[in-house]
């Protein structure tokens, strides 16, 4: 099974009400953290790319091969 990564920024209107469907409804998705980036919006690639970056970065470096 694939390891999935959440993001969600803290300014996000959807982060309040679609969190809890939106990791129940993932495959795998129970059970991992799900990181959330202070000061973004709902486009974090835009408002806070660097840090979403690094958390991808991070979590392909720990996430072994075709997982």
């Amino acid at each position: 099974m694939k390891v999935p990564l959440c993001a969600f920024s803290d300014n996000d209107p959807v982060r309040v009400s679609a969190r809890k469907p939106f990791e129940s409804r993932i495959p795998g998705a129970r059970g991992q953290p799900h990181r959330t980036i202070e000061g973004g919006g709902h486009f974090l690639q835009e408002g806070r790319g660097r840090e979403l970056a690094a958390i991808v970065a991070d979590f392909v470096e720990q996430t072994p091969a075709g997982g």
